[in-house]
């Protein structure tokens, strides 16, 4: 019998705000943000938007009317720019990346097409990724999230232990290495892929201390963890097989709609996401940023 997943019905719940309105959107993770203006949000309202996002691990600010420059200053809000590797930022904006599909392109493949957390093979991983839907498609186009704490405290206990002294291999090896040849159907994107990527191989600790919340986390995921260190192929993979299983059950995930001047912000530090390729023949436009982290630190048994 398959295993049944589940979570707890006050995981997920609202903490009341005078800022704005904020609506859970699973059991899991995930929170609409209304009745905010980004321009116009002082320091009380940006230290309570902060907290939202530890509380709930991703937001969905709607109604929103940002224009480059202004996305560029509500990411600094949370603190410095991240570095873009293997995609080339706008010629006037470095730290922008402008994500778009053409409603003509010829493959259905979509930018970051599977379950990951963003740059995950950085020595200091992004902390935060920003998100602005400015043209997407009337249906279709979601994005996956999911709670990576509650997939670290799924595992018995004697694999947490085992985990916390092990490290995974992180690599941009599959998306963008020699042999990533998917990238090429993307004819919209600025995508460096093909060369060497021995320089950005970097291990991490399989479970971490999340450091905001305190919380160990499961840090691993399919696009960039590739091994195990100390250990052979045919070890590691049963094992983060299993672990990618556990992550993406859906008692653990939650999907966000998009509509036009949605600003999606999530912790890539504890949330992976996936974007969802089934607006095939229609447009989709979005800006994105990143806030750099720090260096993940190993999780130990309170």
């Amino acid at each position: 019998m398959p295993e049944f997943f589940y979570t707890h019905a006050g995981n997920n719940q609202a903490r009341a705000s005078a800022y704005f309105r904020v609506s859970p959107v699973a059991g899991s993770l995930g929170a609409d943000i209304h009745d905010i203006d980004l321009n116009n949000l002082g320091e009380p309202g940006q230290a309570a938007l902060r907290q939202a996002l530890m509380d709930h691990g991703v937001l969905f600010i709607r109604d929103q009317q940002l224009s480059v420059e202004q996305l560029e200053a509500v990411t600094q809000r949370f603190g410095e720019f991240g570095v873009e590797p293997y995609v080339k930022p706008m010629p006037d904006h470095p730290h922008v990346v402008h994500v778009v599909k053409e409603a003509s392109e010829q493959t259905p493949i979509v930018f970051g097409g599977a379950w990951h957390s963003d740059w995950s093979f950085q020595e200091r991983p992004p902390a935060f990724t920003l998100l602005y839907g400015e043209d997407v498609p009337p249906s279709g186009g979601d994005t996956l999230f999911n709670n990576m704490y509650l997939a670290c405290e799924w595992l018995s206990e004697t694999l947490r232990d085992t985990l916390r002294g092990l490290d995974g291999v992180h690599s941009p090896e599959f998306g963008y290495g020699p042999n990533a040849k998917h990238n090429a159907g993307l004819e919209s994107m600025k995508i460096v892929y093909g060369e060497s990527v021995e320089k950005d191989v970097r291990r991490h600790p399989l479970i971490t201390r999340h450091p905001e919340t305190g919380r160990e986390v499961l840090f691993a995921n399919p696009v960039y963890t590739l091994g195990i260190a100390g250990m052979k192929a045919e070890e590691s993979r049963p094992l983060l097989d299993y672990l990618f299983s556990v992550a993406t059950a859906p008692a653990f995930t939650c999907r966000m709609r998009w509509t036009p001047g949605t600003l999606a912000i999530w912790d890539n530090r504890c949330v992976w996401h996936q974007p969802v390729s089934d607006f095939f023949g229609a447009r989709r436009e979005m800006f994105r940023t990143t806030v750099v982290g720090e260096k993940p630190t190993r999780g130990s048994a309170k």
